[in-house]
């Protein structure tokens, strides 16, 4: 019995050692490109990549968790003065059973054949830019910032896929200016590439991910080195007009109605910006899909705002499906879902330094006869990241009328234990005069 004892205990610690251990990351190094590739489908006889390394040997972690993939893929990642590139070949001994379940953007990848990359810029280990497609030239993107996971969050780039007899492939141009990234020039940055086989449920990582977790576990990236960076100079403005005339019926003479505005962004450095807008017309935004609500709570709408997307993450101090302290689908909202008016407002976030995140947010909704009063927004926050996935913030959020004032501060964190617990919460307070009590929150959880 002591024998049988010491077997079960040694077989338990193997267990416990093959789960705890860090996997190796993985590690490549990249070089400029001689020649712009063309993003035309047609990746084989494409003369930028004729020599140029590609990373591979990918490990599964579904249906068999540590077995390399049953396809072959290879991965070509480049640059030149004002674009990152990556070229993909999907090989695959059956491409007629390839399966694609939807072109649209930000579909999910989890029903089709896909592949899906994660850019951590400043190799913080916490924060990320996802980028995905299927072989049905689907564009998919997203930010990643601790746990939160935005895919509402879209940029610029392009995409070109297609399905031949050894697989299929796709070429991905990402201009830097929709990337954010530190200072200085040749660079190192935490990269990770999942490969779905859809029709055998296999998920394979270029660097070797644990089966408990997913390509948003950052700080498990790989490193890709000898990108060398641009200066960032990211201007762009986008001015609106909007008319309408009415005339006939009950009026005496033409009716004219005349707005002007624009929108602004401006790289400050290459990891801050500022965002500005004025008389602000968000006609353009996605329509929320339709809520039926049965119960007495109110429903929650994703912001899908452009102006509000970028590191929209950094300014969340929030339960999922729970509460939040602060989501700017207020801004712009009366009484009752009636819609305000945006006089304009003003936005900085990003990075200051290597760990440093800062988020600044001022907001002016008009006045509105017999519905709301003018109304100022102001945000700060600021959260420093540590190493093994923690981190501290601070949240301040001040909303101020002619009759109200009211206030929401919090502290939150995260401590990671090892290389599998996470410990993360927040205290929060507010200061309302029609909140005299009951006005404190705390929260704790493990991951």
């Amino acid at each position: 019995m002591p024998s049988m004892l010491r077997i079960h205990s040694l077989f338990g610690l193997l267990i416990l050692t093959a789960v705890l251990l860090p996997v190796q990351a993985a590690e490549f190094r990249t070089t400029r490109l001689t020649t712009t590739p063309v993003i035309d489908r047609v990746f084989a006889r494409d003369a930028a990549w004729r020599g140029h390394d590609a990373l591979s040997s990918f490990t599964q972690v579904q249906p068999i968790d540590g077995n390399p993939a049953s396809q072959q893929t290879r991965i070509h990642i480049g640059f030149d003065d004002d674009t990152l590139y990556i070229a993909a070949i999907c090989l695959d001994d059956e491409p007629d059973n390839i399966i694609v379940t939807s072109n649209q953007r930000d579909a999910s990848v989890t029903e089709s054949d896909s592949l899906r990359f994660i850019i951590d810029t400043f190799q913080s280990g916490q924060n990320g830019l996802v980028f995905g497609t299927n072989p049905g030239d689907m564009q998919y993107d997203a930010q990643v910032s601790g746990f939160d996971f935005d895919l509402n969050w879209d940029t610029t780039w392009e995409v070109a896929t297609t399905v031949h007899d050894v697989g299929w492939s796709a070429e991905f141009a990402k201009p830097f200016t929709s990337l954010r990234f530190k200072p200085g020039n040749e660079q190192r940055w935490g990269i990770n590439v999942e490969r779905r086989i859809r029709r055998n449920n296999e998920v394979a990582y270029w660097s070797p991910i644990p089966i408990q977790y997913s390509l948003s576990r950052v700080e498990l990236a790989g490193t890709v080195s000898g990108i060398d960076v641009p200066r960032q100079r990211n201007f762009q403005v986008i001015p609106y007009i909007t008319s309408r005339q009415s005339r006939g019926g009950e009026l005496t003479d033409t009716d004219s109605d005349t707005e002007v505005g624009l929108d602004l962004k401006y790289a400050l450095t290459s990891a801050l910006t500022l965002d500005v807008t004025w008389n602000t017309d968000f006609a353009q935004v996605e329509v929320d899909s339709l809520q039926v609500n049965l119960n007495r709570f109110n429903l929650f709408f994703l912001e899908k705002r452009p102006f509000f997307l970028e590191n929209a993450g950094q300014f969340g101090v929030r339960v999922p499906g729970l509460m939040q302290l602060f989501h700017t689908r207020r801004i712009g909202i009366g009484p009752g879902g009636s819609q305000l008016p945006i006089d304009g407002g003003l936005r900085v976030s990003g990075k200051t330094g290597r760990n440093t995140n800062l988020g600044l947010l001022f907001m002016r909704t008009s006045e509105v006869a017999d519905l709301a009063e003018g109304t100022d927004f102001g945000v700060l926050r600021v959260k420093q990241e540590f190493r093994n996935r923690s981190s501290m913030g601070v949240l301040l959020v001040d909303k101020t009328d002619v009759e109200d004032d009211n206030q929401t501060f919090a502290v939150d964190g995260q401590l990671g234990i090892g290389d599998n617990l996470t410990l993360s919460g927040f205290v929060a307070q507010t200061d309302s005069i029609d909140i005299p009590s009951d006005d404190s929150a705390f929260f704790l959880s493990s991951n």
